[in-house]
């Protein structure tokens, strides 16, 4: 591999692991990311794990872009549910997350 090619593809990676490749539905921006005390007062309707790829040819991507796009896809599950709340019920890992799904 030549030194234009390493750098062509350096840069192609960093302007990727900026892309939000996930999108928020129309009315999900609404459900709200609650925690445990919250979601005691609430009614639980469904779980769900949603996942992104954490790596994009084979470089880690940011960890915070991560988890921003695994709750945009809980918000888009909650929301198909006619719920309003989300509680995370972990940690991310391998670009994967579970959360509770509530209605407040």
């Amino acid at each position: 591999m030549t030194k234009t090619n390493i750098v062509s593809l350096s840069c192609l990676l960093f302007l990727l692991s900026g892309c939000a490749w996930v999108e928020i539905q129309p009315g999900a921006e609404q459900i709200r990311v609650i925690d445990q005390a919250a979601a005691a007062q609430c009614e639980h309707v469904a779980d769900t794990t949603v996942s992104v790829r954490d790596r994009v040819a084979g470089v880690q991507r940011k960890p915070g872009k991560v988890q921003e796009e695994l709750e945009t896809l809980a918000r888009n599950s909650a929301h198909e549910t006619g719920a309003n709340a989300l509680l995370p019920l972990g940690p991310v890992l391998s670009g994967k997350r579970e959360y509770a799904i509530y209605r407040c």
